[in-house]
């Protein structure tokens, strides 16, 4: 099989909680300046619903505060940080409307060590609103909930992991374990521009699954790629977690399982690892036929 998809990861974005106004981001807003909305302007406010991050996208919620009205064909967000591809639309925006539209979120141009400290000016942000004639409008942004700021920051920090180690889930297949069937497999870890010890410390579940590092006791660093050594494998298995439907029908990002990274500087840095798209489907078959197997589910007939 392939080796997993590795994607970005922030608290809010692994989880299966709203990322929104009043949501948590990679740098929790106690900490940040507060923002607010200017009145009587039309400006662009990044942010993100429950459905976009597994999407991979986020929101430009244009707030037009004057009493213009106007068509839009199109949307771009535009800054040094990241910018996106051109959305077309077909949307009229009227005063006093507050309208979100969709757009691909491309990944982050990260300058200088991809940290805060050195991040592109937000100030310099843009929207670019398309209208039929051809013209088109430049919005200012205002980040108020620190969205931007934060898919930046999680970005930039996925990327310094990517070069430095790869990590995937490898050999993933059915097996049976306990009486009930499980997917079984390994977490490979490769080493990419890393210099001396990598420790995985942990690898969180998610609604569905429950991770159990095979060779490793409850608490124990999962994997450790020795200094010496370019590449190891440890061996995985996923348990089912919850069986109830609602908790299942309600989880978008069923195979966002989280690893905690030491690059051997004993900070933890938490990095996303899922299972390739082939093998998605399979694992919830799978962790499905667990549930009903230990009598977690049960069918009820008429």
């Amino acid at each position: 099989m392939l080796a997993s998809t590795v994607l970005a990861v922030s608290s809010a974005a692994c989880s299966d909680s709203l990322v929104a106004p009043d949501a948590a981001t990679a740098s929790p807003p106690t900490t940040l300046e507060e923002i607010e909305i200017p009145t009587g302007a039309l400006v662009a406010v990044p942010q993100q619903n429950r459905e976009d991050p597994a999407k991979g996208q986020f929101q430009v919620q244009v707030v037009n505060g004057t009493r213009e009205r106007f068509d839009v064909t199109s949307v771009q967000f535009v800054w040094a940080g990241f910018t996106t591809a051109v959305s077309p639309r077909d949307s009229t925006v009227v005063g006093g409307q507050v309208i979100d539209f969709p757009v691909p979120f491309p990944g982050a141009d990260c300058a200088g060590d991809g940290t805060a400290a050195t991040m592109p000016s937000l100030a310099d942000a843009l929207v670019l609103l398309g209208a039929p004639d051809g013209t088109v409008r430049e919005v200012p942004v205002v980040d108020k909930w620190h969205l931007a700021r934060a898919l930046y920051l999680d970005d930039c920090l996925r990327q310094r992991i990517a070069a430095a180690v790869d990590l995937a889930w490898v050999g993933l297949h059915e097996s049976t374990f306990e009486g009930r069937p499980v997917t079984e497999g390994a977490l490979r870890v490769v080493r990419r521009g890393a210099s001396g010890e990598v420790r995985i410390e942990s690898v969180s579940g998610t609604i569905p699954y429950r991770v159990d590092a095979v060779d490793a006791e409850v608490d124990e660093t999962v994997a450790v790629l020795a200094a010496d050594d370019d590449e190891v494998e440890v061996p995985i298995r996923f348990l089912e977690a919850r069986c109830d439907p609602h908790a299942l029908a309600e989880t978008k990002q069923p195979h966002h399982f989280v690893a905690q990274v030491d690059l051997g500087d004993g900070v933890l840095v938490p990095y996303v690892v899922m299972p390739d798209e082939a093998d998605r489907a399979p694992m919830r078959r799978t962790a499905d036929a667990a549930c009903v197997a230990t009598g977690q589910v049960v069918f009820v007939g008429d």
